[in-house]
């Protein structure tokens, strides 16, 4: 089986499949560690890479400009966790705001 490797970098934080990922996630709720790594009992490092990529979408969505458009449009938010599994990390661990919205605007077509 293999392994993830540990993310020492935001670049290191591998891509999850949005199942993964996604899969009973709730923006408005903080995911408790001992949840996540019960989904990843096999794969610890994996568990990580959800928690970073999930602070990531958190901070994403709690910006000023972020947060109303959220509400506007509810898919926004489905869709927004979909592209989280496998969307790059910027060097502050985060997604960088406008190239993640416009990626999210995409898949709403």
């Amino acid at each position: 089986m293999h392994r993830t490797p540990f993310p020492t970098c935001p670049s290191d934080v591998v891509a999850l499949t949005v199942a993964e990922f996604a899969g009973g996630l709730d923006l408005d709720q903080s995911v408790p560690i001992d949840a996540v790594c019960r989904r990843f009992l096999d794969d610890a490092n994996r568990a990580v890479v959800c928690v970073i990529r999930f602070r990531a979408l958190t901070a994403w969505s709690e910006r000023t400009d972020t947060v109303a458009w959220l509400q506007a449009e509810p898919r926004h938010t489905d869709h927004a966790r979909e592209i989280a599994a496998s969307f790059a990390l910027n060097d502050d661990w985060e997604f960088d705001a406008e190239p993640f919205r416009s990626a999210v605007e995409a898949l709403v077509g």
